[in-house]
């Protein structure tokens, strides 16, 4: 199940929000919780998995080790973003 983000997320949901997704947590039974990234990203497939995220196709998220992991892959799309931009 795909969770609202905690506390301590600002960077990262202000960096998802610029990319037109939204940051939480993927719920799995028997573990943790996983920083998650749901929103249209198909096009930064391997972006997101350079930087380590899994896909999970039933609730259609890239699931990310840690926090810093996703915040790294999400700055990493907006510099390339904006990098095509200025082209």
């Amino acid at each position: 199940m795909f969770l609202p983000p905690p506390h301590g997320t600002d960077r990262a949901q202000s960096l998802a929000a610029r990319l037109g997704c939204a940051v939480g947590e993927l719920e799995e039974s028997g573990s943790r919780n996983k920083p998650a990234l749901l929103g249209s990203v198909s096009a930064s497939a391997s972006i997101l998995e350079e930087f380590g995220g899994k896909w999970d196709p039933t609730e259609r998220v890239y699931a990310f080790a840690n926090w810093p992991m996703l915040e790294a892959a999400l700055q990493h799309m907006a510099e390339a973003r904006e990098k095509s931009r200025l082209g």
